[in-house]
């Protein structure tokens, strides 16, 4: 005899995988599960690295300018954030959630359902950890006044390749953005506005900021 409920915990633990490879934020218990899951925050301004927080571009990139690029989610394996996989990751869980909304069971994504620290702020969890990767991919937009002024950099990581496996938190390279793309630019595009219908009943200030 099958347990009928034997993937009843699948979906979480798959979706731990987006706190797990959160950047700019601890790992802490008891989201992480067990304390050999738990890591300092990573690329937080601090040694040995320069962080997220004061980016400048690469030497190839054809800017100038220093971008606050905290947040998002690292690549599988690196330390890099690249906004075409994050783009389709975060439409990813926003549309597992309108299909809940529309389709059912959206209970199962319900605040207090994921081992996340936004769990009781009363918006459900799949929207607090999209929103994680939203927030960074609109801090990779080109300033206003700038050349390309709106497109999105494509992404940004070490200035080398770090050796594996390194603990974001001890990663010795600065880092640096790399030129905004077409890919990019329209990966915020389609996810800003999935985001702006979303949250319009849960926080119009932050729909209204990615409508625009």
């Amino acid at each position: 005899c099958i347990d009928p409920k034997v993937y009843s915990k699948l979906k979480y633990d798959a979706l731990a995988y987006f706190y797990h490879n959160r950047s700019g934020i601890a790992i802490t218990l008891p989201y992480a599960v067990e304390p050999q899951w738990t890591r300092p925050a990573g690329h937080i301004g601090v040694s040995p690295n320069g962080g997220d927080t004061d980016v400048q571009c690469a030497p190839d990139a054809g800017c100038s300018y220093r971008l606050d690029v905290r947040g998002g989610w690292y690549d599988a394996g690196d330390q890099g954030k690249y906004v075409v996989n994050g783009g389709i990751a975060a439409w990813t869980l926003l549309n597992q959630f309108e299909r809940a909304k529309h389709f059912g069971p959206l209970k199962s994504f319900a605040d207090g359902t994921l081992a996340i620290p936004e769990n009781a702020n009363g918006i459900p969890d799949l929207l607090d950890e999209a929103r994680w990767e939203v927030e960074f991919i609109l801090r990779m937009q080109v300033p206003d006044g700038r050349p390309k002024a709106g497109m999105v950099h494509h992404k940004v990581h070490d200035a080398e390749w770090t050796p594996l496996p390194t603990r974001p938190d001890l990663d010795p390279q600065p880092r640096q953005l790399r030129p905004p793309s077409t890919a990019a630019t329209l990966n915020l595009a389609a996810v800003a506005a999935q985001s702006a219908r979303i949250w319009k009943e849960y926080d119009p200030a932050f729909s209204d900021r990615c409508r625009t």
